[in-house]
């Protein structure tokens, strides 16, 4: 199932964020695709995407901490964005998408 996020969540600038997850969803949801931009900073830009990338297959729950350590293994730089927001932000669109 597709979603798209839009969030500013506490300690984050403004994420836009476009996911696929396996059906139904759970917090065992996994996560087939994303595209997280915003106005936050990553610096290098293609280790960003390379997070991104290496996020695929990855449950719903949990997915704050693995970006997080996605982040650190690939020394990654951002300011703006964090796992717990992004997980907060998914978690709100498909919270108004089942309502």
């Amino acid at each position: 199932m597709k979603i798209e996020a839009v969030g500013k969540p506490l300690g984050c600038k403004l994420l836009r964020i476009s996911a696929e997850f396996s059906e139904p969803w759970t917090e065992d949801s996994l996560l087939e695709f994303i595209s997280i931009r915003g106005d936050f900073f990553a610096i290098p830009e293609e280790r960003f995407e390379a997070v991104e990338t290496l996020l695929r297959g990855r449950k719903l729950a949990g997915l704050d901490e693995a970006f997080d350590s996605l982040l650190k293994e690939l020394k990654v730089q951002t300011m703006g964005i964090s796992g717990e927001g992004i997980l907060a932000t998914l978690r709100g669109a498909i919270h108004d998408a089942s309502v």
